[in-house]
């Protein structure tokens, strides 16, 4: 924009869209969106420094960004487009400034997925307005390769396009049939991997048994089966477990590298494959078992977030959503899964927080990012790896500096399988129960039997041979123990638990060898933020002095928050808060059997409340990753049908010998 132009009273740029936008206080409506939109000159040269070609996808640069609103101006090569999505309540403006936008319009259907409707063509200066509950995708299909460009203003500033899974095939019967009046009904709270593959399992058993059943799935996210971890769209994302592992059944193990390679045949066993094709492969797992369910089986997905879930007089739950859908289920399963991160700057933080990235999961707002803009990542686990695979473009400049208390990045996978080593040895010792368990212990012991391994045995091997007992070592762990434990040796063992897929180990190391990422250790202090960037002092671990910086943008990749009663989902605050469930004091979930079965603060056992997956890591320790969800999908599924059914249940069997102490520390 010319000088001239700067000081035209007429003329109505961005910085008359600015102006006009910071007068206004609050969310915006459409009304104002789309009369600013059409009183605005955006011209050619208004949006050219914006404009941003990207090989790999579509561009998108931000203009301003303020608490209530931002302007971005997105830029589509030919065939580029988006995935089916929408905007997370977020009212969406859209000014066609060159070239031709296709919008492709799509309508939920019963089974969880969005099938297409109608399509429109938008040309320049044309404007669209979703005041935040279109499910659509944008296109420029022009066949003679030009150029679209397209001004955006989200109000509020757009967390993230939440994506929908897309199908042409019919809906199965399942999800179409009512239900029989014979039939129990079972509600799966969380819809990631492991809500969906209970579900599966539970269609698979019943339908061998026959037993009448309906199945309601209730997930706040609109595409199934992804989860937190398998949300990306980004294919540097790459899975952290070999594909030959990977299988969602446990007694089928080569199921999801057959689905891998019916994709690629050149998949090998050992390869890593981007982690936005796992969901796929657990949706098509559940649907397949949907085409043959048998008439005595229905099913529903609701899309919704459960507010409420209470004990229904004597038998059942009560379950109630968001949008007030109630539905009483004959028995309940908890599947939800990680919380956001916890907020470590809540009260170290000046200014305005618009370029503090709170969620890296849900933060479209990452891609924005410039490659001229340095970043400050809190943390250095594998969300840090994450965001700094999506910031690391090829015309990156700027550096990236992670920082932890430690300073301790994951480690790497090995390039050829491991093999689990035999542990059994040091195994008998640490679960005789004679003997009281300890971390110095552990931690000795492990060291030594590290040191002592056979030629050709690697510390990832040992590792994995520990994996089959690790609920149990955490089960004789007394709580001051496992406290001991989270304070001092998680962040050893988290980083080489949860390993970097070889390739993405060889990307961080070309980074940091070009100096685009720094690891940093120590402590952060504050952070003052104005509109431009944030002034971050943190103190650098071993020293006494303070260590300026400054940064464009801070994003928070400290990893899940925890599930305190303060801060977990409502409706599980209320059932802590009645005692019907018991969380563990150390807030990584709630106390369950072995079955799964949910433990209420007296002691006793819930038989027809269930849980499985991230909740269950105060009794097992490590409940992240598919090899452990997917048996836990497959016991909590034959225990409800087994409590359904009426037949004798197995005794509580508690997998923390310490049960009372850690339910008399909750106060």
């Amino acid at each position: 924009m010319s000088e001239t132009d700067c000081c035209n009273q007429e003329f109505r740029g961005f910085t008359w869209l600015i102006g006009e936008l910071d007068k206004r206080s609050g969310l915006l409506d459409e009304r104002i969106v789309r009369e600013l939109l059409e009183a605005a000159h955006l011209d050619v040269r208004e949006v050219t420094p914006y404009v941003e070609r990207r090989a790999d996808s579509y561009a998108r640069r931000c203009v301003a960004r303020r608490e209530n609103y931002e302007i971005l101006v997105l830029t589509w090569s030919a065939s580029q487009g988006s995935v089916a999505h929408d905007h997370s309540g977020s009212l969406c403006g859209l000014k066609v400034i060159e070239g031709e936008l296709t919008e492709q319009l799509f309508s939920e259907s019963a089974d969880g997925r969005v099938r297409s409707t109608t399509h429109s063509r938008v040309g320049a200066e044309q404007i669209l307005v979703d005041p935040g509950v279109v499910v659509h995708s944008l296109m420029n299909d022009s066949s003679a390769g030009k150029v679209l460009v397209t001004v955006h203003i989200y109000s509020p500033p757009l967390p993230e396009v939440r994506r929908y899974a897309v199908a042409e095939d019919p809906v199965p019967k399942l999800f179409l049939r009512p239900a029989r009046p014979d039939a129990k009904v079972i509600a799966i709270i969380g819809g990631g991997v492991t809500g969906v593959m209970t579900m599966a399992n539970l269609l698979r058993f019943a339908g061998e048994n026959r037993t009448p059943l309906r199945v309601v799935l209730f997930d706040r996210q609109p595409a199934i089966g992804e989860g937190i971890a398998y949300r990306t769209n980004d294919g540097r994302h790459l899975l952290n477990v070999p594909a030959s592992r990977m299988s969602a059944w446990p007694d089928k193990p080569e199921d999801f590298l057959a689905f891998a390679r019916s994709k690629d045949h050149s998949t090998g066993e050992g390869d890593f494959l981007p982690r936005k094709i796992y969901g796929e492969y657990v949706r098509k797992t559940l649907l397949e078992l949907a085409e043959s369910a048998g008439d005595h089986l229905s099913a529903a997905i609701v899309h919704d977030e459960v507010t409420r879930l209470e004990r229904s007089g004597s038998s059942g739950w009560d379950v109630e959503t968001a949008r007030r859908r109630s539905v009483h289920a004959d028995l309940a399963i908890l599947a939800v899964g990680h919380r956001p991160p916890n907020d470590p700057l809540a009260s170290s933080w000046a200014g305005p927080r618009t370029r503090f990235v709170a969620d890296p999961w849900a933060a479209l707002v990452l891609s924005q990012i410039g490659p001229d803009e340095p970043v400050l990542l809190i943390g250095t686990g594998l969300t840090a790896v994450d965001v700094a695979l999506t910031l690391n473009r090829p015309d990156r400049r700027a550096p990236i500096i992670a920082l932890s208390r430690r300073g301790l990045l994951p480690m790497a996978h090995m390039r050829r399988p491991v093999r689990a080593a035999d542990m059994s040895e040091l195994l008998n010792r640490w679960l005789d129960p004679s003997e009281a368990l300890t971390v110095r212990r552990l931690i000795s012991e492990l060291r030594e039997k590290m040191a002592a391994r056979e030629p050709g045995v690697e510390w990832q091997d040992l590792f994995d041979g520990l994996r089959p007992a690790i609920g149990q070592l955490w089960g004789r762990l007394e709580l001051k123990e496992r406290a001991r434990f989270l304070r001092h040796a998680r962040p050893y063992w988290e980083v080489h638990r949860h390993r970097m897929a070889p390739a993405i180990a060889d990307t961080i190391e070309r980074m940091r060898a070009a100096n685009l990422l720094q690891i940093a250790a120590g402590t952060l202090i504050s952070a003052a933020a104005d509109a431009e960037g944030i002034d971050v002092s943190f103190a650098c671990r071993g020293g006494s002095a303070q260590k300026p910086v400054r940064v464009a943008w801070v994003v928070n990749c400290t990893g899940p928050g925890v599930h305190a009663p303060h801060s977990t989902h409502p409706f599980l605050r209320r059932l802590l808060d009645a005692g019907t469930l018991c969380g563990d004091p150390l807030g990584l979930g709630l106390l369950t059997d072995a079955q799964g079965r949910g433990v209420k603060a007296s002691g006793g056992v819930q038989n027809d409340l269930l849980i499985a997956g991230t909740l269950r890591k105060a009794t097992l320790w490590d409940s992240t990753a598919v090899p452990e969800l997917r048996q836990q999908a497959q016991t909590v599924a034959r225990m409800a049908l087994l409590t359904l059914s009426g037949a004798s249940l197995p005794d509580p069997v508690r997998l923390t010998s310490s049960l009372p102490h850690l339910a008399s520390g909750l106060g």
